[in-house]
């Protein structure tokens, strides 16, 4: 059995990244952020978990979980009766906590010699919850985000 190398995890992170710029495109883009904010994310998210040494697979899982944030926008601006043009503010300021989590991950996971699939786990259950986390503050605290502000007052 061949092992995956970390330039191949990074392709396929990036081939990920890829399907949901062209899923924008072609579906339109929900919370109206541009070609250029998706491309900004990938390239950092990867960039930040190659630096950190990531074993193969946690850059996959982590962009699996960039990816589910950003489907998780898109479903929540389109289950609202109007669209709202600042919704994606609320994914940017909750970005810094799914990086964060991915740099933990790489390097817990580094440091135990996880196997590959163990890694991809690492990388999609920490990075979201490190989203989750950082969502709940910018919710709480920076922004009002309807339903996920919870009672204000």
């Amino acid at each position: 059995m061949r092992t995956l190398s970390r330039r191949m995890d990074s392709v396929i992170a990036f081939g990920i990244g890829a399907i949901v710029l062209a899923a924008a495109f072609v579906f339109g883009d929900p919370i109206y952020a541009g070609a250029w904010y998706y491309l900004i994310a990938w390239f950092a998210l990867v960039g930040l978990v190659q630096i950190a040494k990531a074993p193969p697979l946690l850059t996959t899982g982590a962009a699996m979980a960039l990816a589910g944030s950003f489907l998780f926008y898109w479903t929540w601006q389109a289950s609202l009766p109007q669209p709202q043009g600042l919704l994606g503010l609320g994914h940017l300021f909750s970005l810094p906590g799914l990086g964060i989590a991915a740099v933990m991950a790489a390097v817990a996971v580094r440091r135990r010699r996880a196997r590959p699939w163990m890694a991809f786990a690492a990388g999609l259950v920490a990075c979201s919850i490190g989203f989750v986390v950082a969502q709940i503050v910018a919710c709480r605290f920076l922004m009002y985000c309807g339903a996920l502000s919870g009672q204000i007052g």
